[in-house]
């Protein structure tokens, strides 16, 4: 199973986000290659004076990526490794804000409940921080709280 032709996978995510960016008039300035775990800002993008810096996440698959253990099934349930991953999302904007002060930072992820969940019990700190929330739906439609 190539769990990234999910629509969901983060590379498929960050993919919709730089559609969306360029759709509304955005520069893509740079994007990680995901499908090589490439290291780095998901998505930099520029619009006029204004830069943005996307950290995307995707949802967690029940199987392994790695092609050793294709097939495997994981022991963490999605769920639980979704608010895993929605901290080190969180984490990677406070460090983006840190190292580009100037800049908009803004976490993408796929539109699921539990995502949702996150978002509306850290919505008040995430406001006070001005961290950008992009959910990205299954249609590839992108909702944006606070861009």
């Amino acid at each position: 199973m190539d769990v990234t032709q999910d629509w969901f996978w983060e590379g498929n995510v960050a993919d919709a986000v730089a559609s969306f960016l360029l759709a509304s008039d955005w520069s893509i300035r740079s994007k990680a290659d995901t499908r090589s775990k490439e290291r780095g800002v998901d998505v930099h993008a520029s619009k006029g004076a204004v830069e943005l810096y996307v950290e995307a996440k995707g949802w967690p698959s029940k199987t392994y990526r790695d092609p050793r253990r294709a097939g495997q099934t994981k022991p963490t349930n999605p769920t639980n490794q979704a608010a895993h991953w929605y901290a080190q999302a969180m984490l990677k904007a406070l460090r983006l804000q840190t190292a580009h002060p100037a800049a908009v930072i803004a976490i993408a992820l796929p539109d699921f409940p539990r995502y949702r969940r996150l978002f509306e019990e850290t919505r008040g700190g995430l406001a006070k921080l001005a961290v950008v929330l992009l959910f990205v739906s299954e249609n590839g439609r992108v909702d944006s709280i606070g861009l």
